[in-house]
């Protein structure tokens, strides 16, 4: 893996030349295809991974797998960069990272991150920062789960557009997990954005042509779509 891979992200930017050279002697550059897994939950944590291209979903699946039953918990892209936390402890990984869609990714040994934090403060401050704003935005997205699955859903859509854009690749399924609800829901619920004129769409590819006036409808009222 070559250095200007990691200096080109953020959190990465201004670390020594030994720090980098140590933190990329021992990484691997990896490329998933969409629905891949790049690492499983409960299996033991060993890597911190650094989302390159892509999406990555930490999907959350009762105890014993159900596959059935998996929620999204939180959607990792480039812009938030980390993801597998659990090698800080160490222990076994908490979620599923799968491809949201195709995917490279950085696979950094978990000692030699940790060293890396040890021995670097603007780094270690960098991420501090990044989970800190991770954190919030989960507790916003599980305390949004009393709401009704419309709206929960349309929250889904909003957030995937500030990330990528007015199209977005992901199936009624991905959205039902993002929303921890039901494949069937947030079919019916995509078909009523559909034909209030807020999305357009086919199979696995969504347009949002009325973010605004999704937002300000995802804000009010009971949460029931005509």
């Amino acid at each position: 893996m070559q250095a200007n891979t990691l200096l080109r992200i953020p959190v990465f930017r201004g670390l020594r030349a030994a720090r980098l050279g140590a933190l990329i002697r021992d990484a691997e550059t990896r490329r998933y295809k969409k629905g891949q897994a790049i690492f499983q939950q409960g299996a033991r944590a060993e890597a911190v991974w650094v989302v390159v291209k892509g999406w990555v979903h930490l999907v959350r699946c009762p105890s014993p797998p159900d596959g059935a039953h998996a929620v999204v918990l939180y959607t990792i892209t480039p812009r938030e960069v980390l993801c597998g936390v659990s090698a800080l402890e160490p222990g076994r990984y908490t979620a599923t990272g799968a491809a949201g869609t195709d995917s490279t990714v950085v696979r950094i040994p978990g000692a030699d991150f940790v060293a890396a934090l040890r021995q670097e403060p603007e780094l270690a401050f960098r991420v501090l920062q990044l989970y800190a704003q991770r954190i919030r935005l989960m507790a916003e997205h599980l305390g949004g789960m009393v709401d009704p699955v419309p709206k929960r859903i349309t929250r889904s859509i909003l957030r995937l557009y500030r990330q990528f854009g007015a199209t977005v690749l992901v199936t009624h399924r991905e959205l039902a997990q993002m929303s921890w609800t039901t494949t069937e829901s947030a079919i019916r619920v995509v078909r009523r954005l559909k034909r209030r004129g807020f999305v357009s769409g086919t199979r696995g590819r969504l347009t949002i042509r009325q973010p605004a006036a999704m937002q300000q409808w995802q804000k009010s009222g009971d949460g029931r779509l005509p």
